[in-house]
């Protein structure tokens, strides 16, 4: 049984098994995701902390531009990004604090804005639009599928 298998198993005694015999713990699977991100995924905390000490990368991103912790945010797992979230940059932080609000998830990640933060401008959306564009016109479409999840997330919770 591959790591990856056993993560999307759930099989906690297993992962930490092939872990301790040195199996990679940053191996990357299909769609460029690692066995943190499966975790991630599944808001398997044990899962997260045994890769976690296990050296698995949390800053390694998919091939859509993705984190672990991005991922658990999307996913509703509130437990599993306080564990990831001291490993994020800025931007990814607070995009996973968005991907929070709406789902009805308890909001305790420090540190960051408060919760009643003024919608972003009708300037701001058009820039990160335009950037977003730009970047896939170079090949990267990422940023586009970002802010594309991002836009849909605000339109259901309006």
């Amino acid at each position: 049984m591959s790591l990856f298998d056993a993560v999307k198993a759930g099989d906690a005694a297993r992962v930490e098994a092939l872990l301790d015999a040195g199996e990679d713990p940053n191996p990357i699977g299909e769609g460029g995701r690692t066995a943190l991100m499966a975790a991630a995924e599944g808001g398997n905390l044990r899962l997260v902390r045994a890769l976690l000490a296990a050296g698995a990368e949390p800053i390694l991103t998919d091939d859509v531009g993705e984190t672990a912790l991005v991922i658990a945010a999307a996913h509703g797992h509130p437990e599993v990004c306080q564990l990831l979230m001291p490993h994020a940059r800025e931007d990814e932080a607070d995009l996973a604090r968005q991907l929070l609000k709406g789902s009805g998830n308890l909001m305790e990640i420090p540190p960051g804005p408060p919760e009643e933060q003024p919608a972003p401008s009708e300037t701001r959306r058009k820039l990160a639009s335009a950037g977003a564009y730009v970047s896939s016109k170079l090949g990267d479409d990422g940023p586009m599928k970002r802010l594309g999840r991002l836009l849909r997330s605000e339109k259901g919770r309006k």
